[in-house]
């Protein structure tokens, strides 16, 4: 099971760009459902009994999901890959059998490691590569791409920077809080280099989630604030000793279009749904940028909405917006009840990041459209929740007993 979970969040790791580059568009596709398959699979076989309680929400949601697939049918032609959020909604619905076959498995330690192995191997590689592959936007502004995907490579650095200061609060020994206070600052160096304005975002959601899921507030505004002095002292000490291209980006009026291109076009898409109460279908966005992006104005281009909610009301209209606001306030709910019971830092941390990620992308990115990339890291999620509170603080630090063992040995990273 560990394996399994290893080989899904692997394709979290594969952004489109990198499998096209490499030639496995097609092979992803195929490889990520046979993976997810086997994992639900083993899943079922090891606890095939559900508990008493009922998915209510994630029933909701795939009865939503239905009517949105019945309308666009009805309107023209189901395409059934325009519909992968569906994956999502398996992965909610079987999370009481995920949780139970993954019990003897320290679930936020295989992740930590699996993302510490993919920052150090994108850092070592754009060391080699950089500038010459890596490099985008502007010619005064510099943005470094370690993986093919700008957001998901931030996203994955953030994740494992806050889950490594969980970490370190676990390790009570001097040697190892300084080798993960240097994998942190690598990872913080890769998503300033990047120059993803979301990182803030993300960064916020975090420390809010942090302080609405702590019961002592005073101890959470106290963190709160060292965390954000912490970060504008980091933010400073990059912009003098590295570049200004991060700062530069922050700065209105930088460019001619401080936005990105997200305002016009979110504006166009808005217009054009007007005139689809029921939405333009699921995939319409894609569809419509398959073969190149049309000008707005005759001169600025139209981009991807940058917004889920905007997407979804596009795309499936007021059922639509329902559905994926549903879906975000619903894992947002459920990760601040589990984070309130949890003990161990490193999980809480990692649990916290991982919704504060799927908040940040989905208010500036298309975080679902990225249905790979979100499905792995939100099952993580969705087991770190069941998971909450059942174990100690200490499991992952102490010197294991007799018992504990074979277990930790049996849940470490393939």
């Amino acid at each position: 099971m560990s394996s399994l979970l290893g080989a899904v969040l692997a394709f979290a790791f594969l952004s489109s760009e990198a499998a096209r580059l490499l030639g496995l568009e097609g092979l992803r596709t195929a490889a990520f459902l046979v993976a997810l398959a086997a994992l639900l699979t083993g899943a079922a076989v090891r606890s095939p009994r559900f508990p008493a309680r009922e998915p209510t929400v994630p029933i909701l949601l795939a009865l939503m999901l239905t009517a949105i697939v019945v309308t666009d049918g009805l309107a023209g032609e189901v395409d059934p890959s325009d519909y992968r959020i569906a994956l999502l909604l398996l992965v909610f619905l079987a999370a009481p059998l995920l949780t139970a076959a993954l019990a003897t498995v320290e679930v936020a330690l295989l992740v930590w490691r699996l993302l510490a192995g993919y920052v150090l191997a994108t850092a070592f590689v754009g060391l080699v590569a950089m500038p010459e592959v890596f490099v985008r936007g502007r010619a005064d502004l510099v943005r470094i791409d370690f993986s093919g995907s700008l957001v998901s490579h931030t996203g994955l650095c953030l994740i494992f920077l806050l889950a490594t200061l969980g970490r370190m609060r676990e390790r009570a020994d001097a040697p190892a809080r300084i080798l993960l206070g240097g994998a942190a600052l690598l990872a913080l160096l890769m998503v300033l280099l990047t120059g993803t304005r979301t990182a803030l975002v993300t960064f916020g959601c975090y420390l809010l989630l942090d302080v609405a899921s702590d019961p002592e507030r005073h101890r959470a505004f106290r963190r709160l604030g060292l965390a954000s002095l912490g970060a504008t002292a980091a933010l400073a000490l990059y912009t003098i000793l590295v570049s200004d291209d991060f700062v530069e980006r922050l700065m209105v009026g930088s460019s001619d279009d401080w936005s990105s291109g997200r305002l016009d076009s979110q504006l166009r898409w808005l217009a054009m749904a007007l005139e689809q109460p029921l939405g333009l279908g699921f995939g319409a966005v894609r569809e419509l940028l398959r073969d190149g992006r049309p000008a707005i104005d005759g001169t600025r281009l139209l981009e991807w909405p940058h917004n889920e909610p905007v997407r979804f009301f596009v795309e499936a209209g007021v059922v639509g917006l329902g559905f994926v606001l549903l879906l975000l306030g619903w894992s947002t709910g459920r990760a601040l009840q589990a984070a309130r019971h949890e003990r161990s830092p490193l999980r809480r941390a990692l649990l916290l990041a991982i919704v504060a990620d799927m908040l940040g992308q989905s208010l500036f990115q298309n975080y679902f459209n990225s249905i790979y990339y979100a499905t792995a890291l939100l099952l993580v999620a969705v087991v770190l929740v069941e998971q909450a509170g059942t174990r100690p603080a200490d499991s992952l630090s102490s010197p294991a007993s007799e018992h504990d063992r074979p277990l930790l040995r049996r849940g470490a990273a393939p």
